[in-house]
């Protein structure tokens, strides 16, 4: 089925003529319609159409027939005329190309006759160039071959370049011949063997060994009795065979002249013979060698040269060799003798000095003037001028390398030395725990307030126990001594400060995990005992505290500490004291204690100070390093004043700065090196805190330095040193605080069902875990100052508990058997107050420097606290650590939903009470 065509497109347009007409009728058929008939019908049609056409032909024909008449006859006389010419054409051509009679054959007869006669004449004309060229060559080589037997050298060369002019204009016929190839290989045979002889002659009337240099004025040719002179050789050597001779002979003059006497002390020798002359050299013994005698062997040589060497040069190399030798003379003299001589000691300038004067010298006169080097490139002049800077670099290079030398060298970790240093109480930073002031001092009223602590007018309770002593900043140059206790002290009196905290209730409850302290580790690194310390008395007036709603059950266990050493009830540890009052976590230096009296009058308080100090340990190291930065120092003042140098150039660095710059370059190289050479050792425990204390005391040292020699890059370089120092401190406890809390996070797992006994042995495992990572910090005793040491057990602790408190604040429900299993747990890292005890016979110090120490020991109580208890410490102000949420919380998680927790829970919302003054 035929496709249908689409309305929108164009139709064909219908034939105009008959034939296309019939033609579609045709196409149009089928064979079912195709019959005798229609084909009858299509023969008639065109039958009537060819009679139509006639017709109309033969109508158009007479409608104007006079025009058709004249139309006829003019074609008809046209082809007349056309028939003539084709004739008068024919004959034309036949009287030109005929072969016998035409224009055309004829002539070219002629030419080919007359094209062979001048051939002919042209290779009769050639052979007779091409024989009298030959002859004239054959005569040339002729000539040529008796000159070079008989050693006439220069002249057989002038023949040679005649001989290779007639050679190159041969004409081209002969060039191709036989003859003249066999006269070329033969004259290419002849001037190769003369130019063999010349610079055979030319190597036997100049040689240069390792240990002479002859030159021969007359040279006897081989296998003749001709002698030629030097400048005869030299002027009929071709250019290119000269440029080889010359380049072959300024390698030996560099090598054996210019480096050989410049690197050894050599005896020269010369001779003169007739038209021989010789100089030799011998090595001479090293010993008692001045280094200008090197200059001197060198300029005899370079004159021994010139005399009878470069004169007899032809004109052009007469001033391009001895100039080419001008670079490497000058570059040999600096790198091979002034700069390798630079001197290591300032004892040795002033004859290098000496030296490098006779160097500018020698090259003024020899190689400027000598051998015609350009005045303006001075090289050794120039460099001379930065001599003074020169020596400086090189000995900045030196004390680097040796500076490198010392760092990679394995240390022995008891090669070490003890540093004092005092502690300066102006900056710093404040404690963790703010100690209480006099009640009497208004700025400070709001403090008792915010603890909330009651009791009667005589009595003097310290809910913290941080507010016993006093101590005043001293300036930033001094440091403090820590206060003793008045022994006459009244201590019947008053209640002991850490009563409220249960801290002295039964002191092996803190162990019930089974972990026991080694008192024996706890010895005194610092070689300090409380004995010794110096005392310091405090008067304040004691605080008039509120007396608290009782809690009978928690008032057994605030009271048992009362049974304790009375004598020690008002004092803390020195540490703590020192701590909380000097706005910093570092503690004091003594652990003597102090009790203030209990009744004073109101007043400021009259303090006696002295300067504690501590100590830590230094590697032997740095003072090796120290003393290369001295030396430095020294020898950069002795350089800068003694003048022997003066720099032209005003943009050059003045004299000893360069020596002064290298003195912060080796400790920016202790600096940069040690960690990278000593990677393995800075992973061990005690390596970070090695290498702190190596940059915090080279720090203090350079720093002084600095200031003492006015030099602002070493005070800068030293104050980098410091940040390193305490960035390795601190990076050392942060290593240690993420261990603990991976440790807890991972073997804890949030203290979630604790009631299972697995669950139970696995927190306990972690645990004791913690306890083992910590004390493995007692390393650091021996190694940190105590408040240092203190600080940084104390964060490294701090990370634990408040890991412990967060995932046990943070579970939703704590049954009776877990609260339990959760406080036995909580009790296990009790153990770690034992880090913080110096004297067995005194309280700890550890709330000073573990800042969630007080808020984790309540939390082991709160958990197997009841209700009542929880009221009776909210409404005493001891929970003050606690978040009133986190509060809300926790008794949530440990009672059930009743009346008297709804109560407790409504009292916590309303915050923390706010204690008056009685």
């Amino acid at each position: 089925m035929a496709f249908p065509v689409p309305s929108h497109l164009p139709r064909r347009a219908e034939p105009q003529d008959v034939t296309s007409k019939i033609l579609s009728k045709m196409d149009e058929a089928t064979n079912k319609t195709l019959n005798s008939s229609l084909a009858r019908a299509w023969l008639n049609e065109l039958d009537e159409t060819i009679q139509s056409t006639k017709q109309r032909i033969h109508d158009r024909i007479h409608s104007d027939y006079p025009q058709f008449e004249e139309q006829l006859v003019t074609s008809r006389t046209i082809q007349e005329r056309l028939r003539t010419l084709k004739n008068n054409v024919d004959d034309l051509g036949n009287s030109i190309s005929n072969p016998e009679t035409g224009l055309v054959p004829t002539l070219m007869d002629a030419l080919k006759a007359h094209s062979a006669l001048a051939r002919e004449a042209a290779k009769a004309k050639i052979r007779h160039e091409a024989l009298e060229h030959l002859s004239k060559c054959y005569a040339k080589y002729q000539e040529l071959s008796s000159l070079s037997e008989a050693g006439k050298l220069p002249s057989a060369i002038h023949c040679c370049e005649n001989l290779s002019q007639l050679i190159q204009c041969a004409p081209s016929p002969l060039e191709q011949t036989t003859v003249m190839r066999d006269l070329k290989q033969k004259f290419n045979a002849t001037r190769a063997r003369t130019e063999e002889q010349l610079s055979d002659a030319f190597v036997r009337s100049v040689s240069v060994s390792f240990q002479e240099v002859s030159i021969h004025g007359l040279v006897q040719v081989r296998q003749s009795e001709t002698s030629l002179s030097l400048q005869d050789i030299l002027s009929s050597l071709s250019s290119d065979a000269l440029s080889n001779h010359l380049s072959t002979l300024r390698r030996d003059i560099t090598t054996h002249f210019i480096e050989g006497f410049l690197k050894q002390p050599l005896s020269l020798t010369s001779s003169s013979e007739g038209e021989v002359h010789k100089l030799l050299w011998f090595p001479s013994p090293p010993n008692n060698e001045a280094l200008p005698t090197r200059l001197s062997n060198l300029s005899q040589t370079l004159e021994f040269m010139s005399i009878h060497f470069f004169s007899k040069l032809p004109a052009p190399q007469q001033k391009t060799f001895p100039r080419s030798l001008c670079k490497s003379l000058a570059n040999n003299v600096l790198n091979t003798l002034l700069i390798p001589a630079l001197p290591s000691s300032f004892a040795d300038l002033p004859p290098y000095l000496e030296l490098v004067q006779e160097a500018v010298a020698f090259e003024k006169k020899y190689v400027i003037e000598l051998l015609g080097n350009n005045d303006n490139d001075e090289q050794v002049k120039q460099w001379a001028g930065g001599v003074g800077n020169h020596y400086e670099r090189r000995r900045r290079t030196s004390v680097l390398d040796e500076t490198r030398k010392a760092i990679i060298e394995p240390e022995n970790p008891s090669d070490v030395f003890v540093v004092e240093v005092e502690i300066s109480r102006e900056h710093e930073n404040p404690a963790v725990i703010p100690i209480q002031p006099p009640v009497d001092e208004p700025p400070f009223k709001h403090d008792d307030e915010t603890w909330g602590f009651d009791s009667d007018d005589k009595a003097d309770v310290d809910g913290w126990g941080f507010d016993d002593d006093v101590e005043e900043k001293t300036d930033a140059a001094s440091s403090t001594e820590v206060p003793q206790s008045d022994g006459n002290a009244d201590s019947g009196e008053e209640p002991d400060p850490g009563d409220a905290w249960g801290w002295n209730t039964e002191e092996d409850q803190s162990f019930d995990s089974g972990e026991a302290t080694d008192e024996s580790a706890w010895d005194d690194p610092w070689g300090e005992s409380s004995a010794s310390s110096d005392a310091a008395e405090v008067q304040s007036p004691p605080p008039s505290i509120k007396p608290a709603k009782v809690a009978r059950r928690l008032e057994k266990l605030a009271n048992k500490g009362k049974k304790r050493n009375i004598d020690s009830v008002s004092s803390s540890s020195p540490e703590m004291v020192q701590s909380t009052d000097s706005n910093s976590r570092s503690p004091p230096r003594s652990s003597a204690p102090m009790q203030p009296p209990l009744k004073t009058p109101k007043g400021p308080p009259e303090l006696s100070l002295t300067l504690p100090k501590e100590t830590y340990v230094v590697s032997s190291r740095m003072r090796q390093i120290l003393a290369i930065v001295n030396d430095v120092l020294r020898e950069s003042h002795q350089f800068a004043s003694s003048h022997l140098t003066t720099n032209h150039d005003p943009e050059a660095a003045q004299p000893g700065s360069v020596l002064a710059r290298t003195a912060a370059s080796v400790v920016d190289l202790y600096r940069a090196l040690f960690p990278s050479v000593f990677s393995a050792q800075l992973e061990s425990v005690e390596g970070p805190i090695r290498y702190s204390n190596n940059c915090l005391y080279l720090s203090q040292e350079v720093e002084h330095l600095g200031a003492s020699h006015n030099l602002k890059e070493l005070q800068d370089c030293g104050h980098r040193l410091k940040v390193l120092g305490n960035s390795w401190y601190a990076d050392a406890i942060e290593k240690y605080r993420t261990s603990v809390d991976k440790i807890l996070s991972e073997g804890a797992s949030g203290f979630t069902y604790t009631g299972e006994q697995d669950r139970y042995d696995e927190c306990e495992s972690a645990m004791n875990r913690v306890i083992q990572e910590i004390r493995r910090l007692q390393r650091w005793k021996n190694l940190l100052t105590k408040s240092k040491y203190y600080m940084a057990v104390g964060l490294v602790v701090d990370a634990a508990l408040s890991r412990v408190l967060q995932d046990i604040l943070e579970l939703p429900d704590i049954p009776e058997i877990e609260s339990h299993r959760l406080g036995e747990l909580c009790r296990i890292l009790h153990a770690l107050e034992g880090l913080f005890v110096e004297d067995p016979e005194q309280p700890s110090f550890v709330a000073a420097y573990v800042p969630s120490w007080l808020k984790y020991s309540y939390l082991s109580e709160l958990l197997e606290a009841s209700m009542a208890d929880i009221t009776y410490l909210f409404e005493s102000g001891v929970l003050v650590d606690f978040q009133i949420d986190e509060l809300i919380k926790l008794v949530k998680a440990l009672f059930a939903d009743t009346p008297l927790r709804t109560s407790t829970i409504n009292k916590l919302q309303v915050g923390h009470p706010v204690m008056s003054e009685a």
